[in-house]
């Protein structure tokens, strides 16, 4: 079961799992990447990671995670960053609605890995453009700063309503883990075959629709492509906030325990 609970003053970042293309910026220059590295190295960064590794000890011994953090416990957790920052990808609602000529995904935020001296680890999304990125979010796990180094001259992207990742590579749509294998099975899809299968699942729960109207925040479970059904994983979220632009502007930190696939 996938939940989140707030670990920081202020509002949380509403949606942010649920980021699409309008939600999205378009791909910068390669200088963007390094600008996101040195926020993510400055200071105050490493300052909200220290603070979420230890939110997330309290967390996993059942405490409340609403409590403040001082200032040499965030530093005794040394942060460290690992990896390059990496573009991360997420599925495009123009695609989902059938747009012949939109791409499968667009750019959504930048992404890299941390690790604390206890061993844990993170992830840091980052949002900005130029010279300027700041730090939007940080996750357990690491899937968002290890799937995208596969890209291996394709694009790799995610479709995070089922917490899959795909590489889209020579017109096909290809697996990355155990979610998007059920998905579109061992040997993928075309582009097309991807398109209707995205358009059946969530054409109805884009901004605009019924759905979004209804209030609906999760609760979805996938009919996948394949003939070998997915496991029903528990509730996810659904597309509703694909094209909200506002869902990445907060500036809380999020902590999120995920359902552990593939292989993180």
């Amino acid at each position: 079961m996938r939940f989140t609970a707030k670990v920081a003053a202020g509002a949380a970042i509403g949606g942010t799992v649920l980021m699409g293309g309008t939600a999205a910026m378009a791909s910068g220059p390669s200088s963007d990447e390094a600008a996101a590295a040195k926020a993510a190295a400055a200071p105050a960064a490493q300052q909200k990671l220290g603070r979420f590794f230890v939110h997330l000890d309290q967390h996993n011994r059942g405490q409340l995670t609403n409590q403040g953090v001082s200032k040499a416990a965030a530093q005794a957790k040394a942060p460290k960053l690992q990896g390059h920052v990496q573009r991360v990808y997420s599925l495009n609602p123009a695609f989902v609605k059938g747009g012949q000529d939109a791409p499968v995904a667009t750019f959504a935020y930048m992404a890299v890995g941390a690790t604390s001296a206890s061993g844990q680890r993170a992830t840091m999304w980052l949002t900005g453009s130029g010279a300027s990125w700041t730090v939007m979010n940080i996750i357990s796990g690491t899937a968002e700063a290890v799937y995208p180094a596969k890209a291996q001259g394709g694009t790799v992207f995610t479709e995070p309503q089922i917490h899959a990742w795909y590489r889209l590579k020579d017109g096909r749509v290809t697996a990355l883990n155990d979610t998007a294998a059920s998905s579109v099975g061992k040997s993928g899809v075309t582009v097309a075959a991807y398109r209707r299968l995205v358009h059946t699942r969530y054409a109805d729960k884009l901004p605009g629709t019924a759905y979004q109207r209804s209030g609906k925040l999760g609760g979805y479970s996938p009919a996948t492509g394949v003939s070998d059904p997915a496991p029903d994983r528990g509730p996810a979220p659904a597309l509703l906030a694909l094209g909200a632009g506002g869902a990445v502007t907060a500036a809380g930190v999020v902590l999120v325990r995920r359902r552990r696939q593939g292989s993180y």
